[in-house]
């Protein structure tokens, strides 16, 4: 069971395909993060192959952030600017944008993979400010693939981590653990604050 859902009760071609989807409309608005990290589990636990949640994974992120730069470069300066309210504001802020992705833009499409909210406005943001086709490509393709590699072997390795402890010291054990552990977090941060 992850997050109270059976993995095994779906076929692997059907739970690939849901990978698919939920990371491909990510471009949209809707994590896809998740998704990836319960595929990772599914994987540790037996019932996916890894190696095709990476592959599913950064197959998906990297055709909906393509979407999302091409309806970016087609809508996305109609959209931004639409209705009066706050219009110059709105101009003034998509300039400064252009401005930051003719300097940074392919290392913020490759960084921007990594924070939640740049997941899916910078391949947007990118098409608005007419980037290269190819420059966005590659640097996109380098921060799908290095994201999904990294977060579904991270989730698989705690998956895995997860269900060993779990076998080993019960289900009291683990709590204990997870117990210990927040608690060293916390230990730490306070310790860096001051």
């Amino acid at each position: 069971m992850v997050f109270g859902f059976d993995p095994a009760s779906i076929s692997p071609l059907v739970a690939y395909g849901a990978l698919f989807g939920l990371i491909a409309i990510e471009s949209g608005g809707i994590p896809g993060e998740s998704a990836l990290a319960i595929a990772g589990i599914a994987a540790a636990d037996g019932h996916l192959s890894i190696v095709w949640v990476i592959v599913v994974a950064a197959a998906a992120a990297i055709a909906g952030d393509n979407a999302g730069f091409f309806a970016g470069r087609r809508y996305g300066r109609r959209i931004w600017l639409w209705g009066r309210v706050w219009r110059k504001r709105r101009e003034r802020w998509l300039d400064e944008a252009n401005g930051f992705i003719d300097e940074w833009g392919t290392t913020a499409v490759v960084v921007g993979r990594w924070v939640t909210v740049a997941r899916y406005t910078v391949a947007w943001l990118a098409g608005i400010n007419r980037m290269s086709w190819r420059r966005f490509f590659v640097a996109n393709a380098v921060g799908g693939i290095s994201w999904a590699t990294t977060i579904g072997l991270a989730a698989y390795w705690l998956g895995t981590v997860a269900k060993t402890g779990f076998e080993a010291f019960g289900a009291i054990g683990l709590v204990l653990l997870l117990v210990a552990l927040a608690g060293h977090r916390l230990w730490h941060r306070r310790r860096r604050r001051r």
